[in-house]
């Protein structure tokens, strides 16, 4: 995969918001630095999720009884609406690309 620039040199302060985001469900979003690729911040997302100690599942890491299903983008969500709904306590997170080349990762409501 092509690698994205960073703008940021706070890594730290990104950290613990994606800490935050997937330990809150009441949280909606989560927002990358300006001109981070989608990509890049949906897989921090998941490896972060994956060090907290959730089942992560993706489209090339498919396991059973997610606690949390991540999409790469909002597109993706028809697709795997199977997955969604035979999963319903789980946690879904999908990419998406906001205005002013900001991306995020965006917790899908029911």
């Amino acid at each position: 995969m092509e690698q994205c620039p960073v703008t940021t040199d706070d890594s730290t302060r990104m950290s613990d918001r994606v800490l935050a985001f997937l330990r809150d469900r009441s949280t909606d979003s989560v927002l990358g630095p300006r001109r981070f690729c989608r990509a890049e911040i949906v897989e921090y997302v998941v490896e972060t999720a994956e060090s907290m100690g959730f089942r992560v599942w993706t489209e090339n890491r498919r396991v059973d009884r997610p606690d949390v299903i991540v999409l790469e983008h909002w597109s993706l969500l028809d697709s795997y609406e199977g997955v969604i709904s035979s999963n319903p306590g789980a946690d879904v997170l999908y990419g998406q690309d906001l205005c002013h080349q900001v991306p995020a990762v965006v917790r899908l409501r029911r």
